[in-house]
């Protein structure tokens, strides 16, 4: 069955372009329709502001310059920053059954579902809270939107999960959103330049118990600020870790005495959620007590938490690796139990599978390998058997060794020193031949050396030789025709 419309304004269109489709939900103070956007064909969300009828009319103005406040906030920031929901127009309407005005504004369609209602989802589901490092990825967005409004001058003061938006995008991935700046104050007016605006709400204090700062229940703490933000997202997020609310009550009166107590506990590890001691320092600091202890701002927080769950996750891998280095080590952990086998020729071959899980009970040392004197004569023995190898200790599954090595073997029993041979007779030097140096000759004799080296010198001997027995072979030749050219004759 569809919720009922407070206003009568299904079917009908606003401002000539906002036509009001559907019923969405129904809070405290507004009513939320799904339209559509004819110019624009796109679907859009239209707020309009709902007051219990008993308020005073100071309180309702104040309300309504509140809301009007609202729709500015939203054009302004939403225009600068993507996280934050986008505000498209406002206005205001007549509604004919009850003769009153009401103020509406013109937001974004967001697909998807509130953090609250994811809460409650994982709940039913039977799942557990997240990882420090999924809740900084699903709050970074938000961060920075929150960081975004901060230097404009702007802090929200109502941070809880209904006001975050888990928004759904066509692709299929999920980013945070930050609705709802209502009551949100502005600490800077140059920034933004509003305007005339309304300061207070009739002294009236609205805010969510559950997550709301100390300061928000009693002023004596302090002025709510931007501090305040950073002690409700901080809580915002440790029940993402923890999975269910970490400050539960039924009253106000409860929920204003477990703020206010220091001893209550707050903080991830306190109320049982394991996160590094870096990120549990960060978000002590943030949920603390006394507002002027905390981060001064949004951004702040978040870079201080994210160096510190880089710190945390590092030495998380740090531990993880050497738990893997470990099991790969060990033969505890990586390889089966030792089969009793055959006595092997090796006497240290099962040394070190015994030593490696010998952290359940001492180990004897090796016996002394006795040595020979020396200078006294070898001793022949027969050959030993080699001892068989050491009883396997069993292995316990359940206990873990130290990451080290195991010691290495003992060193293998030296043999005797070989005897040492008579040195051989050296051998006289061999003589070194003796050099006669030349004689120094004068300077004649250098110059007629020098002048019979220059002349040109005749045919050698063995040329002669040559040269006479060719000659004597060509006589005889010539002799021998002649002879032979008279016989013809």
């Amino acid at each position: 069955m569809p919720p009922p419309d407070p206003f009568g304004l299904l079917g009908q269109v606003l401002d000539g372009q906002f036509r009001v489709d559907a019923v969405v939900g129904e809070g405290g103070f507004s009513v939320v329709y799904r339209g559509r956007h004819i110019g624009l064909d796109e679907p859009i969300a239209i707020k309009c502001l709902k007051l219990p009828p008993q308020l005073a009319t100071a309180v309702v103005e104040s309300f309504v310059l509140r809301f009007r406040d609202e729709s500015k906030l939203l054009y302004r920031l939403s225009s600068g920053n993507l996280n934050i929901v986008r505000s498209i127009a406002s206005g205001t309407l007549s509604i004919p059954a009850t003769s009153s005005i009401v103020p509406y504004m013109v937001l974004e369609w967001l697909e998807g579902r509130s953090l609250d209602a994811d809460f409650e989802q994982r709940r039913v589901e039977g799942k557990h809270g997240r990882t420090l490092s999924e809740v900084v990825d699903l709050f970074d967005s938000a961060a920075d939107a929150l960081t975004y409004a901060y230097k404009q001058g702007v802090v929200h003061r109502d941070l809880n999960p209904g006001n975050l938006f888990l928004a759904r995008a066509r692709d299929g991935s999920e980013r945070m959103k930050v609705l709802d700046f209502g009551l949100a104050k502005v600490v800077n007016d140059a920034v933004l330049a509003m305007g005339p605006r309304a300061q207070t709400l009739a002294q009236m204090r609205v805010f969510a118990p559950a997550y709301a700062a100390p300061e928000q229940f009693d002023g004596a703490f302090g002025t709510p600020g931007p501090a305040t933000d950073v002690y409700t997202l901080a809580l915002v997020m440790t029940q993402a870790l923890l999975g269910k609310p970490v400050v539960d009550g039924q009253t106000l009166g409860e929920f204003y005495a477990k703020a206010a107590d220091p001893n209550v506990p707050r903080t991830p590890r306190a109320v049982g959620v394991p996160i590094g001691p870096a990120a549990e320092a960060v978000f002590a600091k943030a949920l603390a007590i006394d507002p002027a202890a905390r981060f001064p701002d949004i951004g702040t927080f978040w870079n201080t938490l994210q160096e510190a769950a880089g710190i945390d996750g590092a030495d998380d891998a740090s531990a993880v690796a050497a738990r893997k280095t470990l099991r790969m080590r060990s033969p505890m952990a990586s390889a089966p139990p030792p089969v009793p086998s055959a006595p092997a020729s090796n006497p240290f071959a099962n040394l070190a599978d015994v030593r490696s899980t010998a952290r359940i009970g001492p180990s004897k040392p090796p016996p002394p390998v006795p040595t020979r004197p020396p200078g006294s004569a070898p001793v022949s023995s027969p050959p030993r058997a080699p001892p068989p190898p050491a009883p396997a200790v069993p292995r316990a599954p359940s206990v873990m060794v130290k990451a080290s090595l195991p010691p290495p073997p003992p060193p293998a029993p030296s043999l005797p020193p070989a005897p040492s041979l008579p040195a051989a007779p050296s051998l006289p030097p061999r003589p070194q031949p003796i050099t006669i140096p030349p004689q120094a000759r004068t300077h004649e004799e250098i110059t007629a050396s020098r002048r019979r080296e220059a002349e040109p010198k005749g045919p050698s001997t063995s040329t002669k030789i040559i040269v006479g027995v060719l000659v004597f072979v060509a006589v005889l030749i010539l002799g021998t025709g002649g002879i032979l050219l008279l016989q013809g004759r």
